[in-house]
């Protein structure tokens, strides 16, 4: 029994030296329990998000926000890369607008809760590009807009034009 028991010992102190631990410690943006299937609902109730934006002040996808059809109410969360809020709110249509630098290019995280009008809760969540240049790392049919929304969802051809980021 001592052997078994010394045998078992020395398995757990070996798996544990050579145990790693991961550089990536951050959990972006919990999306755990988040309904993501808003087709399931039986009332309609869509939610549209871009992926990215530019907030550069030319009237051409500045502000950053959900678009909802059928819900009555919403809780819509922007994170940073460290899980910091960096913008919240509960108000149906609002959205971020912030600034951008010159040449650079930020992920962010969202989080949208909904309550659909039939009373049922949907959700979605994802990464977010803040841009004042395409990076290169990133296909740009890979970038939703708003300008690019229809009916039908990100259809359109973006309007936006930004150089390549160094």
């Amino acid at each position: 029994m001592k052997v078994t028991m010394l045998f078992g010992l020395a398995v757990v102190t070996l798996l544990l030296i050579n145990c790693k631990k991961s550089n990536h410690t951050t959990n972006h943006v919990n999306c755990d329990g988040l309904v993501m299937d808003t087709l399931g609902t039986g009332d309609n109730a869509r939610i549209f998000m871009p992926n990215a934006f530019t907030p550069n002040s030319d009237g051409l996808n500045d502000i950053i926000k959900p678009y909802t059809q059928h819900v009555t109410s919403i809780a819509f969360t922007i994170y940073d890369g460290d899980n910091n809020v960096v913008y919240a709110t509960s108000t149906l249509g609002q959205g971020w607008t912030t600034t951008s630098s010159p040449n650079t290019w930020s992920v962010y995280y969202y989080k949208i809760q909904v309550t659909t009008a039939g009373g049922h809760h949907i959700g979605k969540c994802g990464e977010l590009y803040k841009l004042s240049c395409f990076p290169g790392s990133i296909p740009k049919n890979n970038l939703y807009f708003e300008d690019q929304l229809t009916p039908l969802g990100f259809t359109l051809p973006t309007s936006e034009s930004m150089g390549t980021c160094p």
